[in-house]
């Protein structure tokens, strides 16, 4: 990211690298530091120019800043594998805030996404060190806890929306403290939910197989549709010949039967000859 060296926060910082994350940075501080001072809403227009007043205008605030900058803010290259991903912002908040002994951040309410998460560790008073570690670790948890993902492969296809539906109608069923929940609506917001405290690994596992058991029976039974079963006593002999029939034509029972029935239907070759050859004896 290039830097605006017409910005009035870069003018009032000469040496330091201002960037999207300085300024975030830079309103927690002047916030928690400065309360009385007018810098306006978070974004709002003339924002950077009011930061840069209060900078030029406070006697040692240029070399508080700076020294707290690089007392707290870690190197980027710790924080590049936050993306804005909705469902890692949904893991990584509550984390880092129960790191932090926090149950919320008081927070703009604009600030959101991969800011917000940044803003969380860089608002962070702890030792430099220690937060890098902590931030390290969090990442592997990460990558632990992501490595699971392909439990949901099955239903990322064509029939994703049906899928997860049907996951949400039998969650419901095996849970009734979710029946008021919004409703999970695709793959994403499955994944989501399942991310949260409520299932095991293997519990999720479990709930997967039972979404993949009911989807069979219900595609089982529309194939059903306009079937009826019945059952008939065959001779030894009958079923011998139709098993042959099948063997030979690479059939099922039933699919010869509906041939042979078909046929006899269109063609009436073979009930009546039967019929009058018996008739004749």
């Amino acid at each position: 990211m290039a830097v605006n060296h017409n910005d009035p926060v870069t003018k009032a910082l000469p040496g330091t690298y201002v960037d999207n994350r300085l300024i975030n940075w830079l309103w927690f501080y002047i916030q928690h530091n400065y309360p009385t001072a007018n810098i306006g809403e978070y974004k709002s227009h003339g924002m950077k120019d009011r930061m840069a007043d209060l900078i030029n205008t406070t006697p040692n605030l240029k070399t508080d800043i700076k020294h707290s900058k690089d007392l707290w803010l870690i190197p980027d290259q710790k924080t590049n594998w936050i993306t804005n991903d909705e469902r890692q912002q949904k893991w990584l908040n509550p984390r880092i805030l129960e790191k932090r002994n926090l149950t919320h951040l008081n927070s703009p309410p604009n600030l959101m996404g991969r800011d917000f998460t940044i803003a969380l560790i860089d608002t962070w008073a702890i030792d430099k060190y220690q937060k890098e570690t902590t931030v390290s670790e969090i990442e592997r948890a990460w990558g632990l806890h992501t490595q699971s993902d392909k439990i949901f492969k099955w239903f990322d296809d064509q029939d994703e929306f049906k899928k997860t539906s049907l996951a949400w109608e039998i969650i419901q069923k095996k849970s009734p403290l979710f029946v008021n929940n919004p409703p999970i609506k695709n793959l994403q917001d499955l994944i989501i939910f399942f991310d949260g405290p409520y299932f095991s690994l293997p519990e999720k596992i479990l709930t997967i197989e039972a979404v993949k058991k009911r989807w069979s029976q219900n595609r089982y039974r529309e194939k059903q549709t306009g079937k009826k079963q019945y059952n008939f006593i065959l001779s030894d002999k009958t079923i011998r010949r139709l098993d042959k029939l099948a063997d030979k034509h690479d059939l099922k029972r039933t699919e010869v039967l509906e041939i042979l029935l078909q046929m006899e239907e269109e063609k009436e070759l073979y009930i009546k000859e039967k019929k009058r050859f018996s008739s004749e004896i």
